[in-house]
């Protein structure tokens, strides 16, 4: 089930538009799903003070390389991570690119913007098949649990009964499940959607991977997973269905779908209300308790002071700012997209990039995955 269908036409930037000339430390990344070139999906570069957008590369331009469907998900990739010779890259997930639509694993050029496919979902020789890959996320070498860097990508309608799986994908493009969230070894789940990391003291004592899962829990209302990043084994952190737990969405088909880890080891959870009015919430996740406290409800000042309240929310990144940025694919000028910031200290949401805006750079239409350039 993709986020949002593939319904608008090729996308016009305004006029005049420029294409960033390369990523720089403390960019914001955002991958639009139906930007670019036949509404093949595009990855804007959007400044880090001003808000101001470029688009970098053009998912359905094929002279910057592999062409996309539907890209959505996005991490950047340190250098070396996968080895002496692995150059730093930005990660993009696309849940229906690759042989038989099965989803891609695609790897950018931050200096040109050029594309190379690293892993296939649909192609069997690059090992275990999936259905529609839509986070990534790479983990660094860990002393004494991981002794190389690997990638993750979850996919939500793999594993066992199609209730999820999260891959571990090498530098060769090549796939191995990392957990089966259908399988009988742990806590199972239903929608496993988002990935973060956390490393807990030192990078070493409680050092685990954090799983959005938008489906499973009390009441079907979600749930936080950890996940040992070595060994797959998986444990609940937080019900998002269980009030014992502290905060629970009155509406019972809100999902969480985003969970990032601050500099100070502070969850926090995107949640989507996805049944009528649409909206959403920034929630913070204990990581002792899994107790849960309603952060922000995106309720958010443009730069004219009129609110403008989140539609979409689809995914959350730490900015350079200490902010939380938070990516809408419908707020925004007519429905266009935008980016808020959240203060996790107070709640208070802005807009920071308005898709819809000509003023602010290149248009976007469904903002998603959303990143920042180390």
């Amino acid at each position: 089930m993709k986020r949002k269908l593939l319904t608008l036409m090729l996308l016009m930037g305004f006029a005049g538009a420029a294409s960033a000339d390369s990523i720089s430390t403390g960019n914001v990344l955002v991958i639009d799903q139906e930007a670019g070139t036949n509404a093949q999906g595009a990855l804007f570069v959007v400044d880090q003070n001003a808000g101001t957008r470029t688009l970098f590369s053009d998912f359905g331009n094929s002279s910057q390389g592999a062409t996309g469907v539907d890209p959505a998900g996005i991490a950047w990739l340190p250098g070396q991570l996968l080895g002496l010779l692995s150059p730093a890259s930005v990660l993009v997930t696309d849940g229906s690119a690759g042989t038989g639509q099965q989803g891609a694993l695609f790897q950018i050029d931050p200096t040109t913007g050029n594309r190379t496919l690293l892993s296939d979902f649909g192609n069997s020789a690059q090992g275990t098949l999936g259905e529609d890959p839509v986070a990534v996320l790479p983990i660094p070498v860990i002393p004494g649990l991981l002794n190389s860097g690997i990638v993750l990508a979850v996919d939500p309608f793999a594993g066992t009964n199609g209730q999820g799986a999260i891959f571990s994908v090498d530098a060769s493009g090549n796939r191995t499940v990392l957990t089966d969230f259908g399988d009988s070894t742990g806590p199972q789940g239903q929608y496993p959607d988002s990935l973060a990391y956390y490393p807990g003291l030192l990078g070493l004592l409680g050092t685990t991977v954090l799983v959005a899962d938008g489906s499973a829990g009390t009441n079907g209302q979600g749930e936080l997973f950890s996940v040992n990043p070595a060994t797959g084994v998986r444990a609940v952190l937080s019900d998002f269905g269980n009030s014992a737990q502290g905060w629970v969405d009155a509406n019972p088909q809100s999902t969480p779908y985003g969970v990032i880890v601050s500099p100070t080891e502070q969850i926090f959870v995107l949640v989507q209300e996805l049944s009528a009015g649409g909206g959403g919430a920034v929630i913070q996740v204990d990581p002792s308790t899994g107790n849960r406290t309603l952060v922000s409800s995106l309720s958010c000042t443009n730069s004219a002071g009129a609110t403008v309240t989140g539609v979409a929310p689809y995914e959350l990144a730490w900015l350079p700012s200490g902010l939380i940025g938070v990516s809408d694919s419908d707020a925004g000028t007519n429905g266009d997209g935008a980016v808020f910031t959240v203060n996790p200290a107070n709640g208070q949401c802005q807009v920071f990039s308005d898709f819809g805006s000509a003023s602010q750079g290149a248009l976007g239409s469904e903002p998603s995955g959303i990143t920042v350039a180390q």
